[in-house]
């Protein structure tokens, strides 16, 4: 099986056009069941709820199941990952109001200068291979370069309601991924805590390890030029 998976960003209507299994997923993208008044005692942005809020009901009303071009052109960030041009898996990030299933959550709000991590999905049959840290990878660069400081995702437990199957096809991102990939809990909660990472750190601590690649290359190169390497020679 070919393990050197490319990733792109794509606009929802390349998603569209891919017909992947998510483009019809309106998960995270449905109004959800809390009420108005409940949101507006949880949210630290009046603005951005009313954002959210639009975004849900627009996504109600869409008799099309648009749900993720309608995500794409509010802004969101949308990854995929191809094996010999088969897409096989799919990142969906964004501003947190981008995502408004996110209300109905205890740990509801995240950080609103966080970018949400509302998806990672890879097809069952290439899991495990690395396509979905090379995803995360690919948003963090991006993320970095742009100057954004961390990633929030929600991480999803195994429980009694919930069987092996429907735990491993939900959108929801598994918490052995998250705290493999360098997240931490933020906020608990018994089912789905709010999970966190740094990139401001994770920037720092690949530029020391560039950094000292860098001076090593730079030895070797200075040994092989040497005279005195030569004369030995």
């Amino acid at each position: 099986m070919n393990l050197n998976f490319a990733i792109k960003n794509i606009s929802g209507e390349q998603l569209e056009n891919i017909k992947f299994k998510c483009l019809n997923c309106g998960f995270w993208l449905n109004q959800g069941s809390s009420g108005f008044y409940e949101e507006t005692s949880k949210s630290i942005n009046i603005w951005e709820l009313l954002k959210s809020r639009f975004l849900g009901i627009r996504n109600l009303n869409n008799k099309n199941n648009r749900f993720i071009d309608s995500f794409s052109r509010s802004g969101g960030i949308i990854k995929a990952a191809f094996s010999n041009k088969k897409c096989i898996g799919i990142l969906m990030a964004g501003k947190y109001y981008l995502f408004p299933r996110l209300k109905s959550y205890t740990i509801f709000p995240p950080d609103s200068e966080s970018i949400f991590l509302g998806c990672l999905y890879v097809l069952p049959e290439y899991r495990n291979l690395g396509a979905g840290k090379k995803l995360l990878m690919s948003l963090e660069k991006d993320l970095i370069l742009s100057r954004v400081n961390s990633i929030e995702s929600i991480g999803k437990r195994v429980n009694d309601d919930m069987d092996i199957e429907e735990y491993a096809n939900s959108p929801i991102i598994p918490i052995k991924f998250l705290i493999k990939n360098g997240f931490y809990i933020k906020k608990n909660d018994e089912l789905f805590p709010l999970f966190r990472l740094d990139l401001s750190a994770l920037s720092l601590v690949k530029g020391f390890l560039k950094d000292r690649f860098a001076l090593k290359n730079l030895a070797l190169e200075r040994a092989v030029k040497s005279p005195a390497t030569i004369r030995k020679n």
